[in-house]
């Protein structure tokens, strides 16, 4: 979520909103966002209404939550780009804010934005960078 904050006045320059979706009521969502410094809204789904319709909904972990995923949705609803993502792959955000933009100036974008892996070294150093920049949070007992 932080590549996608750290792009959104991009995204919005392009006639794009961003906004990310939790299963989690709207006080965790909001900690979440204020921790994260999410330049977008972080929407609740604790029904997980939205989830079921998208097919998003991983029922197996902690009492189910919704799989990981990008979806583009033009101003007639039509849905441009979607993908499930996974633990160690994202949709490359810069491949996805060109998407945006082609779609925004009526163009037929030539391809797809593509999902890069991710390396455990890579997951490590930027949870390291988020602690360092956001501090890190202690549980409360």
């Amino acid at each position: 979520m932080a590549d996608y904050s750290a792009v959104a006045d991009q995204f919005r320059s392009a006639g794009a909103e961003v906004a990310a979706l939790s299963v989690d009521n709207e006080e965790r969502s909001e900690a979440l966002r204020q921790q994260l410094a999410l330049k977008f809204p972080l929407l609740c789904d604790p029904g997980r209404a939205v989830v079921k319709a998208y097919d998003l909904l991983n029922a197996g972990e902690k009492g189910g939550i919704a799989y990981p995923a990008v979806f583009v949705i033009d101003r007639e609803r039509k849905v441009r780009f979607s993908a499930v993502e996974e633990m160690a792959t994202r949709t490359d955000v810069k491949e996805l804010l060109r998407l945006v933009h082609a779609i925004s100036q009526g163009v037929e974008p030539a391809a797809k934005p593509r999902q890069r892996g991710l390396w455990p070294i890579e997951m490590f150093l930027r949870a390291t960078m988020n602690a360092l920049v956001r501090g890190v949070r202690v549980p409360r007992k």
